[in-house]
């Protein structure tokens, strides 16, 4: 089957996006090859090329244990965040509709606030309750953001789920931890895995809460890489940048991947005939 040819003002659509996608990237382009360099000034042209940077990311131990600090946090943020997010969302989509876009608002509260906003709160109220500068404070305050992405990521999915599947368990006598088991989450299960995702990233990458909440001892990776551009811009810095880039289009993928298949799944499943 032979495709029509674009017009122009297709074209000319599809060049402006190309240029905004190159104003984008460029930038974090750039930082490739500075990363790579092997002197000690964040310049282009670089003066030759060396893999000493990678090495000294990898053998710092103030670097290490800032990646250990955000991956611990992100992991424990993610999977509370999952149970939460996953039960508030089913609890939503079971109310009526008028109740169901205020809940839904309401749990969106932290996604809408400014950061700097909902940093003071939480210090002043964590402080309250002795938890100022520990891990613990940080991982609940990253789970307070985190968990609407997954409540809002599990409703997308429950919009294509049929209440009546559900019904049919229930009427069959399966317990509703069965039900939900064996005939919700295979339908839940894109959303649910994209919401872990960008439950991750936003633990992973954040920054204004743990510099209200953490100290010296849970310093986190995005902190380490704030610190280390006020302080001696090394190339080090490039480093993890990269890094940090480099999940986070993994986790886009990801993410992308998985709405491919939910969206390959509801078509064929549309296109089975009733019987």
């Amino acid at each position: 089957m032979n495709r029509e040819p674009a017009s122009g003002w297709t074209l000319l659509v599809r060049g402006f996006a190309a240029l905004v996608f190159a104003f984008l990237l460029l930038p974090l382009l750039v930082l490739i090859p500075v990363s790579l360099t092997s002197g000690t000034l964040l310049v282009l042209p670089t003066p030759g090329y060396s893999l000493r940077w990678y090495e000294d990311v990898f053998h710092n131990p103030l670097w290490m244990n800032a990646l250990r600090n955000s991956l611990i946090i992100a992991a424990i943020t993610t999977s509370v965040s999952v149970v939460l997010g996953t039960a508030a969302a089913i609890g939503i989509w079971r109310m009526a509709p008028r109740v169901r876009g205020l809940a839904l608002a309401v749990v969106s509260v932290p996604i809408v606030t400014p950061a700097v906003i909902a940093a003071v709160a939480m210090f002043i109220f964590h402080a309250s309750l002795g938890l100022g500068g520990t891990m613990t404070s940080i991982v609940v305050a990253h789970i307070t953001i985190a968990a609407p992405f997954v409540v809002i990521a599990v409703l997308a999915s429950l919009d294509v789920f049929d209440k009546r599947l559900a019904l049919a368990a229930a009427s069959l006598g399966a317990p509703p931890l069965s039900a939900f088991r064996h005939v919700m989450l295979p339908i839940l299960a894109p959303g649910i895995l994209s919401g872990a995702i960008f439950a991750f990233l936003t633990s992973f990458d954040e920054i204004v809460l743990v510099l209200f909440l953490g100290s010296p001892s849970t310093r986190t990776l995005p902190l380490e890489l704030f610190s280390g551009i006020r302080e001696q811009m090394s190339p080090s810095v490039t480093v993890v940048a990269n890094l940090l880039i480099v999940v986070a289009t993994a986790a886009i993928i990801a993410v992308e991947v998985l709405r491919r298949r939910a969206t390959a799944a509801s078509t064929e499943k549309a296109a089975v005939p009733a019987h």
